[in-house]
């Protein structure tokens, strides 16, 4: 399974600031070592579009390969910025976050790779009504449709994981997301616009820094 490898969650949290879902419980923001505090000099462009674009792939745990295919396809875009971040929050892992059935980004990975996770399988006949059909998907990096109904498998919701109670009891939910919470299961509702998706990365210095890739 491919994703954004940092054996320590401490280090990506010291570089990166608090991803994932990740609690920020760091002792320290500076490197370690006797250095570690010393002035940092001023960063070159290329440097600044490089911490973006890590501080990216560190927020949806992508590796550079899937980095550089998604930049692909957002390239096509006339907003290549708006459509790259659409494209990472659209994996299954970061829906079944954005809905709360997971406390962090790698424990939604964990449920979706152990088969926890259901997804609507869309109707091609659009002229038919059809009764809803789930299936498991194990592939976190799965694309999810607006309007495509994700759930928790219902052998798992009879099982009650604390680690999936505590996370439904804390979630907050943003607006372009749905949840019934009756049935543990959710969707987009809707496309997100660039300002309602959670980053904490300059877009422009990723875009002008990846566009020399391709």
């Amino acid at each position: 399974m491919a994703r954004y490898v940092i054996k320590k969650k401490k280090k990506v949290i010291r570089k990166f600031g608090s991803v994932n879902g990740l609690p920020l419980t760091v002792n320290r923001t500076s490197r370690p070592g006797m250095h570690g505090k010393k002035r940092e000099g001023k960063k070159s462009e290329y440097a600044k579009g490089l911490f973006n674009k890590n501080s990216l792939r560190a927020s949806y745990g992508i590796s550079e390969k899937q980095f550089r295919n998604y930049f692909t396809k957002a390239a096509k875009a006339s907003d290549k910025g708006e459509a790259l971040l659409q494209i990472l929050e659209f994996r299954l892992d970061n829906l079944v976050y954005r809905l709360g059935i997971a406390p962090t980004l790698p424990a939604a990975r964990q449920l979706v790779v152990h088969g926890h996770i259901q997804v609507e399988k869309l109707n091609k006949n659009t002229e038919e009504k059809q009764e809803r059909v789930f299936e498991k998907v194990d592939k976190p990096s799965y694309l999810v449709k607006v309007g495509q109904k994700v759930r928790l498998n219902p052998k798992t919701v009879k099982k009650k994981l604390i680690i999936i109670e505590e996370a439904l009891a804390k979630a907050e939910y943003i607006d372009y997301v749905s949840f019934d919470k009756d049935n543990v299961e959710g969707c987009f509702a809707r496309m997100p616009s660039e300002s309602e998706i959670p980053s904490q990365v300059e877009l422009a210095k990723i875009i002008e820094f990846s566009s020399r890739k391709i």
